[in-house]
């Protein structure tokens, strides 16, 4: 080669890294952190924010991204507890530097993070944490960094309260499980209850994974109430109605949690009726969006997981649109324009219903009554929820 062919070359080849540079430079990657359980007790519900998230960032690059700019997720394990949550915070945005955060699944590690999200100044989009105090703290004035998709069981609470009441039940035992969701789910509860003149007539609480039910289940049992109201999740209620029916209870259960999912069902899927007549307050079934169910069943051979699809819901139907905003408005996606976008956020028809942020940074999604039937999952009801329910 002549020496002016060869820096010919050489200038095209150092042309063609600047350029290739360049376009990097231009589109860098918009970085997700998802913060869940990993391991412990609630571990299967990382898990499926793992593989729900992993899921839908690949749905969405595979469409070209956001404006042209591809999602990267990065996973950090909150344990379910409160501290844990702190450390997840800060390896997600300290170490990885993601931009916002989804997250953390259980209302005691929600509760743990938010203060070292305001402190950091990174946005926080909790997708299924649903102790009141999160709404009571969040929002102008207060924490303007964490904002939430999912109903909290204050607003749940009176709306159940009032329609078990009006299938005739006059007295009700709240079986919750011993942690932040399950305490603030009973103290919703017990208002709810007077207010709807249920009587309630006791409280017994779990530790989440404990294989034994029968002792609390005998308790409820003398109590002698009508109804049982069940704060429970899918891995712990298989063992609980296997012992409910055990012990000879026929009271009529009602549930908040993830009792009447598929994911339950798979658990019991040796006697899939085990749960017939159980009636649930939620705001996800799997049956509303059967694309996303589809695509879940032929990746991972199970049901979709609770807690996975609204990790994805909420990436995509509140931070995506966000993230829209503000590349829009400013051309960028930093924390503190993906902070102010998620505000003017205003999607008509997710998948839950309408998703909003208001004052309080509370979405006012729909609510669903799920009933277990035949070993079927069936939506009795689709509420639409506002304030007024608090009043």
């Amino acid at each position: 080669m002549t020496r002016r062919p060869a820096m010919r070359y050489a200038l095209t080849l150092a042309l063609l890294l600047v350029m290739a540079f360049s376009a990097g430079a231009q589109a860098p990657r918009i970085k997700i952190g998802f913060a869940s359980a990993m391991s412990g007790p609630a571990a299967i519900t990382g898990e499926g924010v793992k593989w729900g998230a992993t899921l839908a960032v690949e749905e969405i690059n595979a469409k070209g991204g956001v404006m042209g700019r591809k999602l990267e997720a990065y996973f950090a394990d909150n344990k379910a507890q409160p501290g844990e949550a702190v450390s997840a915070v800060r390896k997600l945005a300290d170490v990885d530097q993601v931009d916002v955060i989804i997250g953390q699944t259980h209302s005691g590690a929600c509760l743990g993070a938010m203060p070292v999200v305001k402190e950091i100044g990174i946005p926080m989009v909790i997708e299924a944490c649903s102790h009141p105090k999160i709404r009571e703290l969040s929002g102008k004035g207060r924490n303007e960094w964490t904002f939430r998709v999912a109903l909290d069981d204050e607003i749940m609470a009176h709306t159940f309260a009032r329609y078990i009441a009006r299938t005739g039940v006059k007295s009700s035992s709240i079986l919750a499980m011993n942690n932040d969701f399950g305490r603030g789910a009973a103290i919703a509860y017990e208002a709810a209850f007077k207010k709807a003149n249920v009587k309630l007539l006791s409280t017994d609480f779990f530790d989440p994974g404990q294989p034994d039910y029968r002792p609390v289940l005998t308790r409820i049992k003398r109590a002698g109430a009508e109804s049982i109201l069940a704060v429970i999740l899918a891995s712990d209620g298989a063992p609980f109605m296997r012992q409910y029916h055990e012990v000879g209870l026929t009271q009529r259960v009602f549930s908040r949690g993830s009792l009447t999912t598929a994911e339950f069902l798979h658990q019991v899927k040796d006697n899939p009726k085990i749960g017939d007549g159980v009636i649930e307050a939620s705001y996800w079934i799997n049956t509303l969006d059967p694309e996303w169910d589809k695509k879940w069943t032929e990746r991972y051979k199970v049901p979709p997981r609770v807690h996975g699809s609204l990790a994805a819901i909420t990436l995509k139907w509140a931070v995506v649109p966000a993230l829209e905003i503000a590349l829009k408005k400013h051309g960028k996606a930093d924390r503190q324009t993906i902070r102010a976008a998620l505000e003017e956020v205003d999607v008509k028809d997710s998948p839950l219903g309408p998703i909003k942020f208001d004052a309080n940074h509370q979405a006012w999604i729909n609510m669903i009554l799920i009933e277990m039937r035949d070993g079927q999952l069936k939506i009795l009801e689709k509420l639409p929820t506002s304030p007024a329910l608090l009043n």
